[in-house]
């Protein structure tokens, strides 16, 4: 109870979301990169705006709630079939270039909630052995 109360109050439950969400993310452009010569084959993506918004209302709602009393394991963004890249005449929407960019800022943003997540649950793990620093 005081463990699990303590690993919720902090931005610790928002951070995991967002982990889990490159983690799909990564896995879907991977697929993209994966068909980029199978025929009829569009890509898959999920929305960062759509999936970001939510959060963001979620963040309001828990700032005007008690704690502990707002979760953000049921945020989920859906699968969408985005228009960027080129229609090719096999039916394939590839973008080398736009999976390519997109791949590398979904892997910042992984690193840096990871780094944030690090750094958060290192806070926690010296309050507990009673450490300064």
């Amino acid at each position: 109870m005081f463990i699990d109360r303590l690993l919720n109050q902090g931005n610790a439950p928002l951070l995991e979301r967002v982990l889990n969400f490159t983690s799909a993310r990564q896995r879907l452009i991977g697929e993209n990169i994966a068909n980029l010569s199978t025929p009829n084959y569009r890509q898959k993506d999920l929305s960062v705006q759509k999936f970001q918004a939510l959060l963001r209302d979620r963040v309001d709602v828990k700032k005007a709630s008690a704690p502990g009393t707002v979760v953000f394991r049921d945020i989920d963004a859906a699968i969408e079939e985005p228009d960027r890249g080129l229609l090719f005449h096999d039916g394939n929407n590839r973008s080398v270039e736009g999976l390519m960019t997109e791949n590398a800022k979904n892997a910042l943003m992984h690193n840096l909630v990871v780094e944030l997540l690090r750094k958060q649950y290192g806070a926690l793990e010296s309050a507990l052995k009673e450490r300064v620093g």
